[in-house]
């Protein structure tokens, strides 16, 4: 996981803010339905009146991630059936390994595509049109680089990242660390490839797909846009992966900002708990 650092970092600020949820609910709950609270809310306490913005703000976090999360399930699923749909017996390749593209589906599609697909199950999908256009070294570098993303489930950590970004929508430092992870899963793949089939069929591959005409909407997306290109190429040409660029300092205040606001929203609402709750009014009677 410390190789992951941005989904790790993602993951620990969720389950920071997690709690946030509950005590929401809690002091809504209270004002509701406890004097001592109602009275705290029309004296103007703090903690009362940002209550609301505390509900609000878990709120959107709670229905931003739900979306995502289904919607990417959704897709999966259609993605799945698409491919099942489309399963045809491997091509004749001419490779020299027999088994090469065993395990891999392979459809009938003259568009390039070299995808893996699944979340717990993750598999990988190559279009005949690929195949047909490269050549067997730069076919054995796809499909590694390929099995690389299968034996580490990235397909579910990106919709895991994707998620906790929306999720933690007041920090907008999340979606940079989303697209660090994305950035981090493919520079990982190719080193991977390389290991196993040399610099130059990885490279050929990548430049190779790279100019071929896009794969339609229908398609998984997988060769991402200029910037990744130019971080896979950078690797390849150093053999050692390049420096993400830096965060903006706008973004980033914007990021310190919305933190500290959350902070002080939820530490208002714990000292109303605290004033409030049943279970501490004895104490301060005594």
């Amino acid at each position: 996981m410390s190789r992951d650092w941005p989904l790790f970092a993602l993951v620990t600020a969720a389950v920071a803010s997690y709690p946030a949820l509950v005590l929401s609910g809690c002091v809504l709950t209270l004002l509701s339905g406890k004097a001592a609270a109602r009275e705290l809310w029309l004296d103007g306490h703090p903690g009362a009146l940002l209550a609301p913005v505390l509900a609000g703000v878990s709120a959107i976090a709670v229905v931003n991630a739900a979306r995502v999360l289904a919607r990417g399930l959704w897709h999966t699923h259609r993605f799945h059936r698409w491919i099942a749909g489309l399963r045809t017996p491997a091509p004749s390749t001419g490779l020299a390994r027999p088994g090469a593209l065993e395990g891999v589906q392979v459809i009938p599609a003259r568009e390039p595509l070299a995808v893996t697909v699944g979340l717990w199950r993750p598999y990988v999908v190559v279009s005949s049109g690929l195949v047909a256009e490269l050549s067997e070294q730069e076919l054995r570098a796809v499909l590694a680089h390929e099995q690389a993303h299968v034996r580490r489930r990235d397909p579910l950590r990106l919709l895991l990242g994707r998620t906790l970004a929306a999720h933690l929508w007041f920090l907008p430092v999340a979606a940079d660390l989303r697209g660090r992870a994305r950035r981090g899963y493919e520079l990982a793949a190719d080193r991977h490839a390389a290991k196993r089939c040399g610099r130059a069929a990885v490279a050929g591959a990548l430049l190779r797909v790279a100019a071929l005409p896009p794969a339609s909407p229908a398609f998984a997306a997988h060769f991402a846009g200029p910037e990744l290109l130019d971080a896979r190429v950078s690797q390849l040409e150093s053999g050692r992966p390049p420096r993400p660029a830096a965060i903006s300092r706008r973004r980033a205040a914007l990021t310190v900002a919305g933190g500290l606001v959350f902070a002080l929203v939820v530490a208002a609402a714990w000292t109303f708990m605290l004033l409030t709750c049943p279970c501490v009014m004895p104490l301060q009677v005594a």
